[in-house]
């Protein structure tokens, strides 16, 4: 959309297009936060912390925190002075470079691709269907849990459902049971609470050993029992 049709548009049609943005910038891995806070200082052209906490909507005691991580992205810039100003980087820049990357990423995807079926490697992930299958893979790694379960998922009530008492075996076994769950949702005593919205995909990760990440409506999962893999999930789930 051009600059003199956006200037066209009512107040409730920029907030339809504010939405749109920001459910984009969150699928390519930027937080709520990061997408709001993104978004509102490209349309303020600079600003403080506090000119993007409100222009975006965010916690003033999150801004900076916010800012720094996109500052890491090459998102945005800060110019000197008290308090900082920040100044975003050119959306089109943005873009350039996030194609940049994805464009490598690829290209060497291509390269590994049947690399390790030609060299008989075991496979590393392995696929499994259906919502009743993946639920009950997902009791199992509750069950096996020794040190350490990782749960993160926008249906935790329906996992919870099944799955109850099997965290609270885990914390009698003195496993320790990380949950990041959406604002609303309820979660079972014992256990650490991270909470962020907008939660995308069910993901388990026991012992740094065993990981399981599914669709959103539990319909496809890969799992995989290979360390590596799996410690690599819980790295990019803690961040």
């Amino acid at each position: 959309m051009e600059v003199a049709d956006f200037l066209n548009l009512d107040a409730e049609q920029i907030d339809v297009e504010k939405e749109e943005i920001t459910s984009v910038l969150k699928r390519i891995g930027l937080t709520d936060y990061e997408s709001r806070a993104y978004l509102g200082l490209v349309m303020r052209s600079q600003g403080t912390a506090e000119d993007v906490a409100d222009v975006a909507g965010i916690p003033r005691t999150s801004a900076y925190k916010v800012l720094d991580s996109l500052k890491k992205r090459e998102m945005v810039s800060v110019s000197g002075g008290r308090p900082a100003v920040f100044l975003p980087s050119p959306p089109k820049e943005v873009r350039d470079n996030l194609l940049a990357d994805v464009d490598r990423a690829f290209q060497r995807m291509e390269r590994l691709q049947g690399v390790l079926s030609e060299r008989g490697v075991p496979q590393l992930v392995y696929t499994i269907v259906g919502r009743d299958r993946i639920l009950a893979k997902v009791g199992e790694l509750f069950d096996y849990a020794q040190d350490t379960l990782l749960i993160s998922s926008p249906v935790l009530r329906d996992i919870m459902a099944d799955h109850a008492g099997r965290i609270s075996n885990a914390l009698k076994r003195g496993v320790r049971v990380k949950v990041i769950a959406e604002p609303s949702t309820r979660v079972p005593e014992g256990v650490e609470v991270v909470r962020k919205p907008d939660l995308l995909a069910t993901d388990v990760i026991v012992d740094s050993k065993q990981a399981l990440i599914a669709s959103p409506d539990l319909s496809i999962c890969g799992y995989t029992d290979n360390p590596f893999l799996s410690s690599h999930f819980e790295y990019f789930l803690s961040i």
